[in-house]
């Protein structure tokens, strides 16, 4: 608030009404701005009880651009950005997990990593943030919708069944499309619909 915002909330306050209140045996008037400042004190005060609400995410920048230099597998890239590299958790897909340290990779995990990175490896990728979800996973992994020259990569994928849609914390934008473009490529056996025992 600055000088001249407080003194005329001061200035509108009911010196008369506020006098009321105070009891008059023995007690000794308060001078008007005084008074009015103790009450826009006590405004001020509660108002600073409020709730404070949960940023989502904390990024203030809704879309960035960057390299892609890594597909780890069908749903997580390594980006190159100005300010360094991040690892990107693409929303609204799991694909099947790459085998390592000495596990077995799971059913079309491959092909998942394989279908990804012809599409985006070393290709400029748009990263938009989703006020929706958090702003990292537990893993430390950017969510991110990711997109190139205006495809949607997750879309794609799920159309052509190299997973399931996927919520990580809560419903993200576009949900609806996302279950829908699954349930289309399970009807038509695409990917691992149509390879894959099921679950």
């Amino acid at each position: 608030m600055n000088k001249r915002t407080y003194l005329a909330l001061i200035d509108q306050l009911d010196y008369t009404e506020t006098m009321r209140t105070l009891p008059t045996q023995g007690a000794t008037p308060l001078p008007r701005h005084a008074a009015a400042a103790a009450c826009v004190a006590i405004v001020l005060a509660l108002a600073s009880c409020a709730p404070v609400s949960d940023p989502r995410p904390t990024s203030t920048t809704t879309a960035t651009t960057a390299r892609v230099v890594a597909v780890i597998d069908g749903d997580t890239i390594t980006v190159a950005t100005d300010s360094g590299t991040a690892r990107v958790r693409i929303i609204g897909i799991n694909t099947p997990e790459i085998g390592r340290n000495g596990k077995p990779s799971q059913c079309y995990a491959d092909q998942a990593r394989t279908f990804l990175d012809d599409l985006v490896y070393d290709r400029t990728v748009t990263l938009t943030v989703d006020p929706s979800q958090v702003d990292t996973d537990k893993y430390g992994r950017l969510l991110r919708h990711v997109s190139r020259d205006g495809q949607n990569i997750a879309l794609t994928e799920l159309r052509a069944g190299m997973g399931p849609e996927y919520t990580y914390d809560r419903p993200y934008a576009g949900r609806a499309e996302y279950t829908a473009a699954e349930a289309e490529a399970r009807a038509a056996h695409r990917g691992l619909w149509g390879s894959c025992p099921a679950p």
